[in-house]
């Protein structure tokens, strides 16, 4: 799996941008915040954060990047709860995630399973 892109406020705070996670990652939601980068008027920052909670964007929500557009990765696709929408870079760059660690699943517990099962 690639490493997500590393942006410099990343480092610091151990939140990333989900603009910055690559196709595949999958990470959890830790906050919105207001980007200057999308401001095009009064509230506008508001409205696109009102929009990113209701879309299901909040703190603890699962999130997974399914496809960034070429060239320059915009739009990007992700996927929370059971949707996908469209995110223009600038949109998720407003979303705060932190990576998410998958289970490992040792091979023995499905054998297990399999034979309660039967």
């Amino acid at each position: 799996m690639n490493p997500p892109l590393r942006t410099s406020e990343s480092l610091t705070n151990g939140c990333l941008a989900l603009a910055d996670l690559r196709r595949g990652q999958t990470a959890i939601v830790s906050g919105l915040i207001d980007s200057a980068a999308i401001d095009t008027g009064r509230g506008a920052g508001d409205s696109l954060i009102a929009r990113l909670r209701d879309l299901g964007f909040v703190p603890g929500a699962r999130c997974e990047v399914i496809a960034r557009m070429w060239p320059g990765g915009d739009p990007m696709a992700v996927r929370i709860g059971g949707s996908t929408f469209a995110l223009r870079r600038a949109e998720a760059a407003a979303v705060r995630v932190q990576l998410a660690h998958e289970p490992a699943v040792a091979a023995g517990s499905l054998t297990r399973t399999s034979a309660a099962a039967a």
